[in-house]
Order: structure tokens, then sequence, then C-alpha cells
């Protein structure tokens, strides 16, 4: 920040107001939203605002029931929030208060359907002997920066822990309405708080330079459990996430085609799902990677596409076999006549170049009933599961 925001004013204000009334150090609690930027590239800066307003709301409830009534929480300049109680605590009151914290935040919130959503929070003690302003200005600074070594360690204790599961999303052919494939996403089963998404664990791996070992571990427990699936689950496709990191690791491919070698799964059923922005650096690179494990028999999947910056050179560049429609696109597709031909653009264009076209956040039978009528083969979403554990998907095939 170059300047103090008017909220970050009112906030130190009202610490300084404490230190007069109490003659006390104030701690006061930030918590910030990352990851906001994909939201609103898919869905727009309105449903971005309406996130951080629910934020916002689930911190205030939390505050009054917390801190009592009187504490005060401010949005700061972007998805930035300072809780600043009634009156002054000590650092470690506000730490004991931090996990409770995390599950007020870890609902599912509208316009975030998949958990994407990293919150990270710190506390941080005002003291009365320097400058109040000064001290939350290099509070936010430290909260903005990413803490590689507590990060590192969490991704490790996390992994050494086996905390790391997978979740199946199920995809559904339109026509048929019959079950064929599967997407897998990495949860994180916390030992505290229970089963958080993968957002936390993915912002941490990032910091710390470990997305590699991440998705590797991620990949390892899907193919094992792959493994042991009963025969009705045998023919089910299943989708791999990968990231920009995997795409710059020169032995990835020949990594992961190990993995499948030991696991003994048919590569034939494996996609591998990446983003239209993790080709972004280097396509050529990454064609060259993405070759390799398309000779393993594997197919290819641009993740969130159409909300990238380079989506018809990136299709005419690279070996790709799907094309995943956004779900902010196919969200409002059976009442916005703008997305609805914009999604029939993109079935066309997939339909000319001879690639299969997943939608991806359906949610009622009328955004089904338009993907029939658009020509989508296949979909995903919470209109009939989200996603599960695998031994819950024999139950879902019928």
């Amino acid at each position: 920040m170059n300047r103090l925001s008017e909220s970050l004013t009112a906030c130190a204000r009202k610490i300084e107001s404490q230190h007069l009334r109490h003659d006390r150090d104030a701690g006061v609690i930030l918590v910030q939203v990352d990851q906001m930027a994909r939201i609103n590239n898919s869905a727009g800066t309105a449903a971005g605002d309406a996130v951080l307003d629910e934020i916002g709301r689930r911190l205030e409830n939390f505050a009054g029931d917390e801190f009592g009534p009187g504490s005060c929480v401010e949005r700061l300049d972007g998805p930035r929030f300072l809780i600043v109680p009634a009156t002054p605590l000590a650092l470690g009151a506000l730490r004991a208060q931090e996990r409770a914290l995390h599950v007020a935040l870890a609902e599912p919130i509208v316009g975030d359907p998949n958990g994407r959503l990293s919150i990270r929070i710190a506390t941080a003690l005002i003291t009365r002997d320097e400058s109040v302003a000064e001290q939350l200005l290099q509070a936010c600074d430290q909260l903005a920066r990413p803490a590689s070594a507590r990060d590192g360690a969490m991704v490790h204790a996390a992994l050494s822990r086996d905390e790391v599961v997978i979740h199946y999303q199920p995809q559904y052919d339109v026509v048929t309405g019959a079950m064929t494939g599967v997407e897998a996403l990495l949860r994180w089963q916390h030992p505290e708080l229970g089963l958080l998404g993968a957002g936390p664990l993915v912002t941490a791996a990032r910091a710390a330079r470990l997305e590699c070992e991440l998705t590797e571990h991620a990949h390892r427990v899907a193919l094992a459990e792959m493994a042991g699936w009963p025969r009705q689950l045998a023919q089910l496709r299943v989708s791999l996430n990968i990231t920009a990191a995997d795409l710059g690791d020169p032995e990835f491919a020949e990594r992961f085609a190990a993995m499948v070698r030991a696991a003994k799964v048919d590569p034939d059923r494996l996609t591998l799902e990446l983003t239209e922005q993790a080709m972004l650096s280097d396509p050529a690179s990454a064609a060259e990677h993405l070759a390799q494990i398309r000779a393993l028999g594997c197919a290819i999947a641009i993740d969130d596409f159409g909300t990238g910056y380079s989506s018809l050179s990136l299709l005419a560049r690279l070996p790709i076999d799907y094309l995943k429609i956004d779900s902010g696109f196919t969200r409002t597709i059976d009442g916005s006549d703008r997305d609805r031909i914009v999604v029939r653009a993109i079935v066309d264009l997939a339909r000319a170049l001879g690639l299969l076209v997943v939608a991806e956040g359906i949610e009622n039978e009328r955004q089904l009933a338009r993907l029939g009528e658009i020509g989508v083969a296949t979909w995903q979403g919470f209109l009939k599961s989200g996603p599960v554990p695998g031994d819950q998907l024999p139950g879902l095939l019928g």
C-alpha cells in the first residue's frame, strides 16, 4: 500500500483510542483472501465482489460472537480485512481463535463452488510506543508476503501424515445420463479443522515451491485408489490436474509414466488437465511435455477454457483432446443469450478441431437442457453430485 486508506485510518484511530482508555497494547487479526483473480476472470468482478462481501459478513458475525459488541471489521485495500476486538487482547488470546476463524470461513461460498479460495490469517500486536498507522501498514505488508518456511513445513507435514486425500467429481454423458468419468480433486484432511478444500494447501505449496511434490503425491494417491476400484468402476476415465510447475519439470513426464506403470493402471483411462494460464510462460516447452504424456496413451484437457488470453493460438499449437468450459459461462447459460452464444461458439470450434467438450458447474436441469441443445457431450456439477470419496462412486453409477 502506498498510502493509508480510509478504512485503515479508521482502524488506527480505534486502536489509539483503546491504548488511551486501557493503557495496553492491542492485538489485531488480519485476513487475506488469495486466488481472487480466478473468480474475477471466470465469473466477473461482480461475482468476486459478492464473495468478498460474504467473507466480510462472516467476519463480522465471528467478531461479534467471539470478541463482543463494538468489535470492528474493516475491508482494506484489495481482498484484505482487519479485525479489531472491542477490547485489547494479547496475541495468545487471538491465536487461540485462529482455528475457529478458519472453520467459520471454510464453508463453501456461492461463486466459489470448487473450494479453491485460500484464506490467509495472521495476528499482530499493535504497541503503544510506535505509530499505530505504521504498525498496521507493516502488518499488512507481512501478510501479503508468503511465509515460505512456514508454508513449506505445513506442506511437508500434510504429506508425511497422509492428510492429502482425493475426492472425485463425477462426469456424465449429456444424452444418456451415464457416468463416464471423474475428476480427481485434492482435499486436505486437516487434523483439527476437518476436511478443507485444496486452496490453503496449494497456496502454501506454491509459496514454498513444493507444487511438484504436492502434485506427485496427489497422483500417487489417486492411481493407487484406481488400482483397487471394483470392476464396475473399471471403465471410468479419471482426470488428474497438473500445474505450470509440473510442466516446467523436465522429468515430469517420465516420472508420471513410472507411477502409472507401478500402479498398473491403463493410461488410456487417464486425462491430464491443466489451465491455459499454466502454459502461457513457455508454450513450446509445454507442447513438448504434453506430447510425451500423450504418447503414453493419456488424453489432455484444457481446464477453465475461455478465461485465458491466448486460447486460439494454444489450440492450434498444443496436443489437446478435451476442452472444459469454465463454470462462469455455464452458470448463466440458461438465462444469458451472450453466454449461450459463447458456449455454442466453443462447441463449434471444438467440433471443427476434433475435440470433445466438458461443461463444468452444472447446477440445474435448465442448464443441462441447454447443453443438449448446443451439443455439449459431457458435464459435471452439483446437479447430480459434488466431489465424493472413491468408495462412494459405485452408489452413484445408477
